[in-house]
């Protein structure tokens, strides 16, 4: 059985009732189309189903929100490391304090910290900036996934450039 062709008003219907709000099983009724016709025009359109203009503003704003938490713990995160920082590099001393066989607890200053608190505060230290890295990258819209992304796209028409190349070379032989 062959579909029937798509037509200018039935786009135009399914662009007025997704923005009007109406889910995709409402508008494929409405039309008496098929969810994955209304979907393929939806698409087409460059709409999308996932709650549609209802709740856009409610996912905007979520967006919103997280971004601005992202950029208030990056700040914390670069705090964290500067005062980790500033505890080894203190011009009065590095202090630290011990715990004494008695229960009691002695503060003990240093002019640098034993090798292995600054080991400690340095692991900290590199934690929080690559934490805080990674939190700017998302906003900065070049993460990690999305370069591997980009990679693995380079790759595949890189293979089929050559794989292409190799079928124009096998045809053109004879």
């Amino acid at each position: 059985m062959q579909r029937r062709p798509v037509t200018e008003a039935e786009r135009d219907e399914v662009c007025r009732r997704h923005a009007a709000g109406e889910t995709r099983n409402e508008i494929a009724r409405a039309l008496r189309r098929s969810a994955s016709t209304v979907s393929r025009i939806a698409s087409d359109e460059g709409l999308r189903f996932e709650g549609g203009a209802r709740v856009a503003p409610a996912t905007a704003a979520r967006q919103l929100d997280l971004a601005e938490q992202r950029r208030q713990l990056v700040a914390r995160l670069y705090a964290r490391a500067a005062a980790n920082l500033d505890r080894v590099e203190a011009p009065e001393g590095y202090v630290r304090v011990e715990l004494l066989p008695d229960g009691r607890t002695r503060r003990i200053t240093t002019d640098d910290p034993p090798a292995q608190d600054e080991r400690h505060h340095s692991q900290a230290i590199g934690s929080y900036l690559t934490s805080a890295a990674r939190l700017a990258e998302i906003d900065a819209g070049n993460s990690a996934g999305e370069v591997r992304s980009m990679l693995g796209d380079l790759a595949r028409g890189l293979r089929e450039a050559f794989g292409d190349d190799e079928a124009e070379e096998d045809t053109g032989r004879g």
